[in-house]
């Protein structure tokens, strides 16, 4: 077999096998349900929004995630469709080189306050979902080295994402997850400490966004 179909064929074996069961299982669930969850993840791919910094080029640097987490709560209109509410926050370094000095670790967040719904596509104790969310989304970045600036960004966010609940019992549930989450106001402020500096505004080489996956537990009430 070719290796490349391999992955295909695996995938392919675990969606029919969760179709199967989820077939024969009863959500454990209710309309009107409540649900309140915690998400911890590992970006699997981070855009870089900072080619340079305060108007100085640098060397090409790297710039990687490090972790995402979320607090979520959601109101069940029936075993199909969910009021989703979280609030979300990812860490990152951005490492690079000046043209003259040392190198520098600056550290980035992104936090963000969003609403959206949630699609299951299976009654049934095993469900396979869509996401679909939006809110108020911020963005920081600092020198650790202790340098007296940083920038920050507010604006809107979009999160589109797909998961899988497995309902253990009457009120706990495991959730696999991948993510796509992306900030997207294309500017940011520079603050400098000190009187003396006036803040200005720069563009983002590439608007922070991220793609992550991980692993979430909660409860059902």
């Amino acid at each position: 077999m070719n290796r490349s179909a391999q992955p295909v064929l695996h995938y392919s074996l675990i969606i029919l096998l969760v179709l199967a069961l989820s077939a024969a299982a009863d959500f454990s669930g209710r309309n009107g349900y409540g649900r309140i969850g915690f998400r911890g993840g590992y970006p699997i791919s981070f855009g870089q929004p900072l080619a340079s910094y305060g108007g100085f080029n640098f060397e090409e640097g790297e710039y990687y995630g490090l972790v995402n987490a979320a607090l979520e709560g959601g109101i069940g209109f029936s075993d199909y469709l969910e009021l989703t509410i979280a609030v979300n926050v990812e860490f990152a370094k951005w490492t690079f080189q000046p043209d003259l000095g040392d190198e520098v670790v600056y550290d980035s967040g992104t936090g963000s306050a969003v609403v959206g719904a949630t699609a299951y596509f299976i009654k049934g104790d095993i469900r396979p979902y869509g996401r679909l969310d939006a809110g108020v989304s911020f963005h920081y970045g600092d020198d650790a080295q202790d340098a007296p600036g940083y920038i920050r960004s507010v604006g809107f966010g979009l999160g589109v994402g797909v998961g899988c609940q497995f309902v253990l019992g009457e009120v706990f549930y495991l959730e696999p997850y991948f993510h796509w989450r992306s900030h997207l106001n294309s500017k940011y402020d520079v603050e400098v400490d000190g009187i003396e500096f006036e803040p200005y505004e720069e563009d983002y080489e590439q608007m922070p966004m991220s793609l992550h996956a991980g692993l979430g537990f909660g409860f059902l009430f």
